[in-house]
C-alpha cells in the first residue's frame, strides 16, 4: 500500500514539475518576444524645424513629465485610403505631468496628472508587427523623465513638435541618432533647452 502511495505521490510530483517547467517556458518565451527589437520603417516628412531654445518656447505646450507604459502598450493609431495604402498614423502616449512651464489658457491639466500626446511614431501589421516612424523619431521610454514641447493639432489633442528635438531625456544623455540636425547642433541645442528652463529642472 504504501509502495502505491508512494509512486501516486511521485507521479503527482512529476505532474507538477513539468506543468511549472511548461509555465515558465511559456512565460520567458513571452517576455523574449516584447523585449525583442522591433524591426522599424522610417519615412521622411516635412515639419517645422526649430533650432534654438527660444523658437522652442513658442509652443502651445511646454511641460516635464513621464511616459506612463511601455511602447507595445500604448494606443498605435493608423489610417489608410481606400486603395489600402497607409495615410496616416501615430501613437498616443500617456504622460504623468511633473511639471507645467507654459500652457494654453484652457488648459485644465494639473500637475500629478496625465496627458496622453502625440508622438509620430506607431506599429502596423506588415508581415508581422513593424514600427514605423517620422525620420527616425524615437519614442520616449516608460519611466523616464523628459522635457516636451507639443503643439495643439486643432482637434483637442497635444503633438511633439520638431521631431525627436522636441522632447529631451532628463535621465539619460541625448541619443545619437538625430537625422534632422548634426550631432553637434542636437546636443548644443539640449544645452540650450536645459540652460533656458533649468529651474525648472530638478
Amino acid at each position: 500500500m504504501n509502495l502505491k502511495m508512494n509512486r501516486l505521490y511521485m507521479k503527482i510530483a512529476i505532474g507538477i514539475m513539468l506543468t511549472a517547467i511548461v509555465f515558465v517556458c511559456a512565460a520567458f518565451s513571452t517576455f523574449s518576444q516584447k523585449n525583442e527589437p522591433m524591426e522599424t520603417i522610417s519615412l521622411e516628412a516635412l515639419y517645422m524645424t526649430y533650432e534654438s531654445a527660444e523658437e522652442l518656447d513658442e509652443a502651445d505646450l511646454i511641460l516635464i513629465g513621464t511616459p506612463t507604459s511601455d511602447f507595445s502598450d500604448r494606443e498605435h493609431k493608423t489610417s489608410y485610403y481606400a486603395d489600402g495604402s497607409l495615410q496616416d498614423f501615430y501613437t498616443l502616449t500617456e504622460i504623468e505631468i511633473d511639471k507645467i512651464i507654459k500652457s494654453p489658457n484652457d488648459f485644465d491639466l494639473e500637475e500629478s496628472e496625465t496627458l496622453s500626446i502625440i508622438e509620430p511614431v506607431g506599429m502596423i501589421e506588415l508581415d508581422g508587427t513593424k514600427k514605423i516612424t517620422i525620420d527616425e523619431y524615437k519614442e520616449m521610454e516608460q519611466g523616464e523623465k523628459y522635457i516636451i514641447f507639443l503643439n495643439d493639432n486643432g482637434h483637442g489633442q497635444y503633438s511633439v513638435i520638431n521631431n525627436d528635438l522636441g522632447k529631451f531625456n532628463l535621465d539619460s544623455k541625448p541619443a545619437k541618432n538625430e537625422k534632422s540636425f548634426s550631432q553637434h547642433s542636437a546636443i548644443t541645442l539640449r544645452e540650450d533647452v536645459l540652460d533656458k528652463y533649468s529651474e525648472f529642472i530638478e
